[in-house]
C-alpha cells in the first residue's frame, strides 16, 4: 500500500534555532578540550577558557559598576547574554547541551524562533540581575544553566495551560521542575553554592515570559487583551 509520508524522517527534526544554540554552546567546549588537551593553541591555550570566561562571563560587579557610574559599555552589556555560552567544565558544558536539545526541541516547536530566543536570552538576563541583587559583589555567572531552566519554565507553562484547558490536574505540569529542585537541595549541602539562585530565576523568568509571548495558542498578548475586553 502506497505510504504518502514514507520519505518522512524517522524522527522529527530540530528546531533550527534549538540546533544553532546547542552547537554554539558545543563548539566552545570543543575548542576548550582541545587547548587543554595541547591539540591546538599551543601553550597559551591552556588559559582560554579563563580568558574567554573573564571577557564574556557575568560579573555582578560590573553589573554594579554599571549602575553607579551610569555607564553601560557594549563590552559590559553583551555579558548578559554572552555567559550562557562559556561553562566552567566539559560536564557542566554536556548537560547544557542535552537540557537545550531536549527542553529546546518541545517548546521550539510551539512558539516561534523569535518567542524561543526572547525566552532563552530573557531569562539568562533575569537570572543575571536577581543575581545581582541578592547576592551583590559575590554574584558570577558562568554556562546555560539559568536559560536551561528557561526553557523548563516555558515546557511548565506550556504544559499548564494545556493541562488547564482539558480540564486536567494542572499541577502536573509542575513535576519536572519540583523534582529538580529536591535534587538541587540536596546538592546545595553536600556542595554549597549558589547555583539554584540563578536557576530558580532562570526557571521563574522562562514561566513569566512564556506566559507573556504565548499565553495560549501563540496568541501572544492579544490573548490577555481579549480577556481584558471580555470583561
Amino acid at each position: 500500500m502506497f505510504d504518502p509520508d514514507a520519505d518522512a524522517p524517522p524522527v522529527n527534526p530540530l528546531p533550527i534555532v534549538v540546533v544553532v544554540l546547542a552547537l554554539l554552546i558545543g563548539a566552545a567546549e570543543i575548542v576548550f578540550q582541545l587547548g587543554e588537551a595541547g591539540m591546538i593553541g599551543g601553550p597559551r591555550a591552556i588559559g582560554w577558557r579563563g580568558s574567554i570566561a573573564s571577557t564574556f562571563g557575568f560579573s555582578s560587579n560590573v553589573a554594579l559598576w554599571m549602575w553607579e557610574t551610569g555607564n553601560f559599555p557594549p563590552e559590559h552589556l553583551m555579558r548578559f547574554v554572552t555567559y550562557p555560552f562559556v561553562h566552567v567544565s566539559f560536564g557542566g558544558a554536556l548537560f547544557s547541551v542535552v537540557f537545550v536539545l531536549a527542553l529546546g526541541k518541545f517548546v521550539g516547536e510551539r512558539v516561534n524562533t523569535l518567542v524561543f530566543l526572547l525566552i532563552f536570552f530573557g531569562s539568562a538576563v533575569i537570572a543575571a540581575l536577581v543575581n545581582t541583587m541578592v547576592l551583590g559583589t559575590q554574584g558570577a555567572l558562568l554556562g546555560a544553566g539559568a536559560p536551561s531552566y528557561g526553557l523548563i519554565g516555558a515546557y511548565t507553562w506550556i504544559l499548564f495551560g494545556g493541562l488547564k484547558e482539558e480540564g486536567d490536574g494542572a499541577l502536573k505540569a509542575f513535576r519536572l521542575i519540583a523534582g529538580l529542585a529536591v535534587l538541587h537541595v540536596v546538592f546545595y549541602f553536600i556542595f554549597g553554592g549558589h547555583d539554584w539562585l540563578s536557576r530558580a530565576a532562570g526557571f521563574a523568568g522562562g514561566f513569566a515570559l512564556c506566559a507573556v509571548l504565548r499565553p495560549k495558542e501563540a496568541a501572544g498578548l492579544s490573548y490577555f487583551l481579549d480577556k481584558l475586553r471580555k470583561r
